[in-house]
């Protein structure tokens, strides 16, 4: 259950338990939070067939269903901006450390969602995404949009579109080992990924790592 209210002081979100919720708070009844459950459970807790991969299309979200660990808020409305996204934004920063749990190792498989189920354009989405990437992962955080028909790549195979989803959304959780390809265009991005990840990359992603270095040197020789 949620038992500790933790609110926004700019924009008001009030994260709650997505299969926990404490019947007091909206969510418990709002009608668009079992399509939202649905949507974890079987998409993102799912073999896809064009993912690229075996496994589920995200790896940590079964855990954080069955312990309780995925947090979630609906903020209505069709006149959502980029000036109220950062607001969200902003708190979600503040606000995400202080979501239970807090102590490793159950910590690192939290996971907040933020639904705007009224949009219908997302450019504003995108944009604070953008925007705001660099300091969520400077504190070790990833910060993910997800809309209807976002394009996105996915890490194993470029035409799939991983973010695509039926609900416009942000997103936060800890940032995992296997986020090198979403980090790794920005060299203040992988100094925070160095400084997390560098004694426990695994294989797959030091080959990458190795082969765009390959590439860089390559590209540098031919300039000379």
């Amino acid at each position: 259950m949620n038992t500790c209210r933790i609110v926004g002081s700019r924009s008001g979100v009030e994260p709650v338990n997505l299969f926990a919720p404490d019947p007091a708070t909206p969510i418990a009844a709002h009608p668009r939070a079992a399509e939202l459950r649905r949507w974890t459970r079987e998409y993102l807790c799912q073999p896809h067939p064009d993912l690229g991969r075996t496994g589920p299309v995200c790896p940590y979200t079964s855990r954080a269903i069955t312990n309780r660990f995925l947090w979630a808020a609906f903020i209505e409305g069709r006149s959502i901006d980029a000036a109220v996204l950062t607001a969200v934004v902003d708190d979600l920063y503040d606000l995400f450390p202080a979501l239970p749990p807090r102590e490793e190792p159950d910590s690192k498989f939290k996971a907040v969602l933020v639904v705007f189920p009224d949009l219908t354009e997302y450019e504003d989405i995108d944009t604070v995404q953008i925007e705001q990437k660099s300091r969520f992962v400077e504190k070790g955080l990833m910060l993910g949009q997800f809309y209807p028909g976002c394009t996105t790549p996915g890490l194993h195979n470029p035409d799939f579109p991983a973010l695509d989803a039926p609900l416009p959304m942000l997103a936060v959780r800890y940032m995992a080992p296997t986020d090198f390809p979403f980090l790794n265009t920005r060299h203040e991005w992988m100094d925070s990924y160095l400084k997390l990840f560098a004694p426990t990359i695994p294989k797959f992603i030091t080959s990458t790592m190795s082969d765009r270095l390959v590439e860089t040197i390559g590209d540098a020789d031919e300039t000379h």
